[in-house]
């Protein structure tokens, strides 16, 4: 009896776990947060001008945002429906990102740059703002990075692993079955062939290539000073300031007051930002205890999927634990 009555509890505990990570996974990836500054507001219905802040953390991927990343899609349509509000003037981005996927870097870094039409957008670096992190801090108007913030790592890279070895020395064989020659290319059960890795390190060049261009547009310089500080070179945000690939050294408070000077408002503008409920941050803190090592792997499965800018190593390591 008592011990039914014990596997009753534990059906019962599991299933309220269950529910409230259900929650927590709609949140976030919701867009109904809401926005307020110090004076009050809604991000989508404010009364006065104002300026939002928007951060870009963790790996930069497709998708909704997780609790220690940042995905496309969220990110895009925040952006676009700030564009439709006159009252919203300006863009904080606190980047503090060491990198994602190609595509997902190009679609912010693509949206930034046409918003930057009609709103002011200043980026304030944290510890790290490397290789998609840079990418997209290249499409504001002005970059402030920390003496000691990490960022460049102007590269690309893909990962393609091989097992192989491993499985022969086992004796086990993989079959096969496929309609193309090269449908199996990134297949981890044989070795790569040379035209293969030829057609692969073009690719690779192809989207370096755009990363290189896409930056000097951003940053309004030419496409050989940026080849020169480019090649995956990581710099310290004094370097970077040194480089120009950044314009001043500082934090939130002087990225608030360029802004504030670029929107042409007196004093500080206000800043909106993304509010959550006590009930929210109850169940974020809760998704992100138990949902950390499923969100790192399905992160590890995005990464390993496509073509990634390049990631610095200590964040790699975190990926791989």
């Amino acid at each position: 009896m008592e011990r039914n009555q014990f596997l009753l509890f534990l059906s019962f505990l599991f299933s309220t776990i269950a529910t409230i990570l259900g929650i927590a996974i709609l949140f976030s990836g919701s867009s109904l947060a809401r926005y307020s500054s110090g004076t009050g507001g809604s991000l989508f219905q404010a009364s006065e001008i104002g300026a939002v802040v928007i951060p870009i953390v963790g790996e930069i991927h497709s998708g909704e945002s997780t609790f220690d990343s940042t995905g496309a899609d969220t990110i895009l349509r925040q952006l676009r429906d700030l564009e439709e509000d006159g009252n919203i003037k300006g863009i904080l981005l606190e980047i503090n990102s060491p990198g994602g996927t190609v595509a997902a870097s190009q679609e912010i870094f693509n949206e930034l740059l046409h918003l930057r039409k009609t709103k002011k957008i200043v980026v304030s670096m944290k510890d790290v703002a490397a290789s998609g992190g840079y990418y997209i801090a290249s499409a504001s108007d002005y970059i402030f990075a920390e003496n000691g913030t990490i960022t460049g790592s102007i590269g690309v890279i893909s990962f393609a692993p091989n097992v192989k070895g491993l499985l022969d020395r086992y004796g086990v064989g993989v079959r096969t079955y496929k309609a193309g020659k090269y449908k199996d290319m990134y297949s981890p059960f044989r070795d790569s062939t040379n035209e293969e890795d030829d057609m692969i390190g073009k690719q690779l060049q192809d989207t370096y290539r755009k990363f290189v261009e896409d930056v000097a547009k951003g940053r309004n310089k030419t496409v050989k000073s940026i080849e020169e500080l480019a090649e995956g070179k990581i710099y310290s945000g004094e370097d970077a300031f040194r480089n120009k690939l950044v314009d001043d050294i500082g934090g939130r408070r002087e990225a608030h007051k360029k802004l504030s000077e670029l929107c042409q408002y007196e004093g500080e503008i206000p800043l909106f930002e993304q509010e959550y409920s006590p009930f929210e941050r109850m169940i974020r803190s809760l998704g992100v205890k138990f949902l950390g090592e499923g969100s790192q792997t399905a992160k590890i499965r995005s990464l390993l999927q496509a073509q990634v800018l390049v990631i610095l190593p200590t964040s790699l390591g975190k990926l791989m634990l």
